[in-house]
């Protein structure tokens, strides 16, 4: 019987939901995003350009090619009714086309990912970058965790369901993308108090309140904990 390696809770995500309520910053990056779909709710040439920018310089997903990504985002967009739409829409934004002067195509998952979420359907299409796929996998453990070099967003997405069915968890990929990240992040600090974290983030964990320590006992249970040194 298939079971988790690090246990998973809807109380667990309920703690990163109260921690991410005292990031304005990150919250107020969302909001930004929100508030673009409303204004721009189509993906003509200059929605879609500015939908490009605003993921790329909110979340850092290092495209340095945006005009030429945002093209071909409008390409593969155009080619697929959004209503529809299923993983390999992500696969296929993030395989950029390399230019003349690049010998191979780069795959920019992270930036894909976060383009469908925000402006697509948050629900369809979860949030993927190196905080998610490294806490998912933290709680399915390596051996239940299944790789596909050639398709990791099908792959992480899969991955993600297999942990929210075998934890039994009741909640919105957005809440569950909350968790992912701050509990990465937490994981990160723990093992190195000078890992290159967000800063808001790594405010909160230095100097926490009485509030924010309990919060962060509970994010980290004691079998979190002893998995976490079992990293090290």
């Amino acid at each position: 019987m298939n079971s988790l390696a690090v246990i998973l809770t809807n109380a667990q995500i309920e703690v990163a939901g109260r921690l991410y309520r005292r990031l304005p910053q990150w919250q107020a990056s969302e909001a930004a995003l929100a508030a673009l779909a409303d204004k721009f709710p189509g993906f003509s040439d200059d929605a879609v350009l500015l939908k490009a920018v605003a993921i790329n310089g909110l979340y850092g997903t290092k495209v340095l090619a945006l005009p030429r990504m945002a093209v071909h985002a409008k390409r593969v967009i155009e080619k697929n009714d959004l209503r529809k739409a299923g993983l390999e829409f992500v696969e296929e934004i993030a395989r950029l086309p390399a230019s003349e002067e690049q010998r191979a195509n780069r795959r920019y998952h992270s930036f894909a990912a976060k383009f469908a979420h925000f402006f697509v359907d948050p629900e369809r299409f979860p949030v993927m970058d190196n905080y998610a796929v490294g806490t998912v996998r933290f709680h399915l453990g390596s051996r239940e965790y299944r790789q596909n070099l050639e398709r990791p967003y099908v792959a992480f997405v899969e991955n993600l369901q297999r942990l929210k069915d075998l934890a039994g968890l009741s909640v919105t990929n957005r809440e569950l993308d909350h968790y992912l990240w701050i509990a990465g992040e937490y994981r990160a600090f723990r093992k190195n108090p000078k890992a290159k974290i967000s800063g808001e983030v790594k405010r909160l964990f230095t100097a926490p309140s009485e509030s924010v320590s309990a919060d962060l006992a509970s994010l980290m249970p004691s079998n979190l904990s002893c998995a976490l040194k079992g990293e090290l």
